[in-house]
């Protein structure tokens, strides 16, 4: 979802890899290509094999710099990690304005749809599972979904300025119900997410859920 990365995670990761061993900038953007390379190898490592086996050494040996590097700017794993989804984030997913809520909400989860099956969707549910051990990741992942439903709300504003949803409703347990079939599907049941599951989703809770629709 569009949004901007969260900034308040008390950590060193906003730092810049150099484009050198010695992490001195260098024109022509080649600093933000390395970074660039360290977040990529970060994510696909994650993603092969596991938060657990995730360390400095193979994301240096993945994206080519030297591990002394890294230590320079990330102090830890999480906050490299941290570094690495919060430049990914911020680039997906746009919030939908159809001027209808029940289209509004398909598009939604067509597009939620396309970025759970992502290297980036499916390390953020990694990260969800460690994140109760781990206190950066912890903080990071429930601000990450805090300004996600911050940034989902305008959906639920207009509809109910229409008349197509209750001001009473529960709106978190609707969005909640909403997500959860695509979550269980893609990393429970490991089954694919087919094209038509967002409508018949939407379709199902909005005919069930008391909620009137134009």
């Amino acid at each position: 979802m569009n949004t901007q990365p969260p900034h308040s995670v008390p950590v060193e990761a906003s730092s810049e890899v150099s484009a050198s061993t010695d992490v001195r900038r260098r024109p022509g953007g080649r600093s933000a290509r390395i970074r660039a390379a360290v977040f990529a190898a970060t994510i696909q490592l994650i993603q092969e094999k596991g938060y657990e086996a995730l360390s400095f050494a193979a994301v240096a040996e993945r994206a080519g710099v030297h591990e002394t590097s890294l230590y320079r700017h990330w102090k830890k794993k999480e906050h490299l990690i941290i570094s690495a989804i919060s430049s990914q984030v911020a680039q997906n997913i746009p919030i939908p304005d159809t001027g209808a809520f029940r289209s509004d909400l398909i598009q939604l989860l067509q597009l939620l749809c396309t970025f759970l099956q992502s290297a980036v969707g499916e390390v953020l549910v990694q990260l969800a599972i460690v994140s109760k051990h781990t206190p950066e990741i912890d903080f990071f992942h429930r601000e990450y979904w805090r300004q996600r439903r911050a940034l989902i709300q305008p959906v639920f504003d207009r509809a109910i300025a229409r008349g197509e949803i209750s001001p009473q409703a529960d709106l978190q347990l609707l969005l909640e119900t909403l997500i959860g079939v695509f979550y269980i599907r893609a990393f429970v049941l490991r089954e694919p997410l087919d094209e038509t599951l967002p409508e018949r989703v939407v379709d199902l809770v909005l005919s069930g859920g008391g909620i009137d629709r134009l």
